[in-house]
Order: structure tokens, then sequence, then C-alpha cells
């Protein structure tokens, strides 16, 4: 299962996010700031991308923080766009986390069970 991380900055390049999806990788963790936030072009290059493929070429989205501490919880504007919270995990154990949930079920509501509880 590929995975790759996406971290996000001022002015980011919607590219990145598309060339991964390109190249086969199937989750994206988002290293977001603040509370794991997401710029508002990444989100609109995301609903474009994901709206332009097959529902199996989609990628799933986990949402974590790059700051170093704190939580990232559900929220209503990136629940919409499917995106799992990752909690406590920073990218790195996110990711961690992500490659075997995904060798157990591709479903994101147990992927997102998952983050949840652990």
């Amino acid at each position: 299962m590929r995975t790759d991380h996406v971290y996000t900055c001022v002015q980011p390049s919607t590219a990145v996010l598309r060339a991964l999806v390109s190249d086969g990788v199937r989750e994206v963790v988002f290293a977001g700031s603040g509370a794991g936030s997401v710029p508002r072009i990444q989100q609109d290059a995301l609903v474009a991308l994901m709206e332009s493929l097959p529902r199996g070429r989609r990628p799933g989205i986990v949402r974590s923080s790059r700051t170093g501490n704190g939580r990232v919880i559900c929220a209503g504007e990136y629940d919409a766009l499917g995106m799992i919270p990752a909690d406590t995990l920073n990218p790195q154990k996110a990711r961690v986390l992500l490659m075997p949930a995904l060798l157990k079920t591709s479903d994101p509501g147990e992927i997102r069970r998952m983050f949840c509880g652990y």
C-alpha cells in the first residue's frame, strides 16, 4: 500500500498532490499547521482532484499536525472532504498507523475508528 506525506505551507503547490495520485499513492497524510488545518487552496485542489478520479482511484486523506503537539480532531469542513483526523499522532506516526490499517481494510470508517482508538 503506497502512502505519502504532503506538508502544508504558505501558498502551497497543488501539483504535489496530483503527482502523488498519478504515481499510485493510495493514502495521503496531510501535515497541516495548527490543529491540522489545511489551506483553502489545497482543499479546493483536493475536491477538484477527487471529482476527476473514478471512485476506486481516489486517495484517502489523514489530517495531522506538523506543529509538534496538540490534537487534530473532527471538524465539519474537513469531515465533509472525507479527511480522517490523526488525533495526537504527528505525520510520521500517522503514516505508521495508516500502513498496517490499509493491510486490514480500505473502509474509511474503519480506518477512522482505528485512529480514534490508537
